[in-house]
């Protein structure tokens, strides 16, 4: 019986050796491309999503507002059931706060009653959707205004939008070449309401609601007493006959050390 030495059996398993680190080199490449692609993907997002939605006309901004407001109120929302003086005392006040800017951003407060439980968020039209389980579980009127100043700023600064862009590129970018913001609305209307703000944009949010405050004369306080009173409630039973409602606010605007802290230091200069 023939036998093989050993330099023959290397060399007789030599072409598949070769083969076998040619295909390991060209995974480790096609890996390193994708990692790359990844990370320039994500650096290059945000430019992105500015220009999508730097693209969108107010019209079509307008539209898509009014399309999310109507799939809204087909699917989750109902007519508040707070009183008619209740709401038009904290609309009346609301609507005598002079804007501490010019080109005040367009906005109309809507109440509803929800089963999402204390809200409050702004459509890209300007349409401010209270919910009556927030009202209920702040303390006052001066709490519910501050409430309404911060979500005046997410309009001012057009934070909706963007988040619909970053969460929907592709029917975002759709709207703005087709004008049509069918596809947008079906992918996004539901998840609104429950979008999370990011910090940033929620001290931005913050900054605008503390000038109009100080503007109109009101204690920069009540930003700060609406994180603690929510935050106090949502951490024991909640408000008698809404249960943990105020952790639905908390959820979409979660609490922040950083933003207490600055709104703590500017309510006492």
């Amino acid at each position: 019986m023939q036998t093989l030495a050993v330099p023959d059996l290397i060399n007789l398993f030599a072409p598949g050796r070769r083969r076998a680190l040619r295909h390991w080199r060209l995974a480790a490449l096609a890996a390193a491309a994708c990692v790359a692609l990844y990370i320039g993907w994500q650096l290059a997002r945000p430019a992105i999503v500015d220009q999508l939605a730097e693209a969108f006309p107010p019209t079509l901004e307008t539209r898509l507002g009014q399309d999310m407001l109507r799939e809204l109120d087909r699917q989750a929302l109902q007519p508040s059931e707070l009183s008619e003086t209740h709401r038009a005392r904290i609309s009346g006040a609301f609507a005598s706060l002079q804007a501490p800017h010019e080109g005040a951003p367009r906005h109309r407060l809507l109440f509803r009653s929800s089963q999402l439980g204390a809200a409050a968020f702004t459509l890209p039209s300007g349409d401010i959707i209270l919910t009556d389980s927030l009202v209920l579980a702040l303390p006052d009127d001066g709490a519910v205004l501050a409430v309404l100043a911060h979500e005046l700023g997410h309009q001012q600064q057009r934070h909706m939008l963007r988040r619909l862009v970053q969460e929907a590129m592709l029917p975002a970018a759709s709207a703005v070449v087709l004008g049509d913001t069918n596809w947008l609305v079906s992918s996004m209307a539901a998840r609104a309401p429950h979008l999370e703000w990011p910090q940033q944009a929620e001290i931005e949010a913050d900054n605008y609601a503390a000038d109009l405050l100080e503007h109109n004369g009101l204690s920069l306080r009540l930003l700060t007493e609406v994180q603690e009173a929510l935050s106090g409630a949502a951490g024991t039973t909640g408000t008698p006959g809404m249960p943990g409602a105020e952790r639905a606010y908390l959820a979409i605007h979660p609490p922040c050390a950083e933003r207490l802290a600055q709104q703590r230091e500017r309510s006492a200069l």
